[in-house]
C-alpha cells in the first residue's frame, strides 16, 4: 500500500512536454545594460492562447559563462506575458522562455544579438 501512495505521489508531479508555439519579442531600442521588456506569447497547438501559466525567462550568454539572469513574467493579457529583464552586456544572447501550466510545460530557446 505505501509504495502505491508513492508511485501515486511522484506521477503526481510529472510534467509532460506541451505542443505550444512560443515567441518572443525585445524593443528595437534595447541597450546593454537598461532595464528591457521581453514580451512572451504562449499559444496552443491549435492557436489559442495559453492564459494562466507561470512564465520566466532565462538570459545566458552564448560565448562568455557569466551565469544565468532568470526573470518571471507576469501576465498582461491571455497568452501575452511580460518580463523585465537586463542584458549586462553587447553580443549574442540565448533567451530561454520557460512556461508551465498544470502538468503541460514547454521550454524554447532563442538568441538576440545585443548590438549596443
Amino acid at each position: 500500500m505505501r509504495s502505491l501512495l508513492l508511485l501515486l505521489a511522484a506521477s503526481a508531479s510529472v510534467a509532460f512536454a506541451a505542443d505550444w508555439k512560443v515567441e518572443y519579442s525585445v524593443p528595437k531600442d534595447a541597450k546593454a545594460n537598461f532595464d528591457t521588456q521581453l514580451t512572451v506569447t504562449v499559444k496552443d497547438a491549435k492557436g489559442a492562447p495559453v492564459a494562466g501559466a507561470e512564465v520566466e525567462t532565462v538570459l545566458t550568454m552564448v560565448e562568455m559563462d557569466h551565469g544565468e539572469f532568470k526573470s518571471p513574467a507576469k501576465q498582461v493579457k491571455p497568452g501575452v506575458y511580460q518580463a523585465k529583464t537586463n542584458f549586462i552586456m553587447v553580443g549574442l544572447w540565448q533567451i530561454e522562455v520557460r512556461a508551465k501550466k498544470g502538468t503541460e510545460t514547454v521550454s524554447k530557446k532563442f538568441r538576440h544579438d545585443v548590438k549596443e
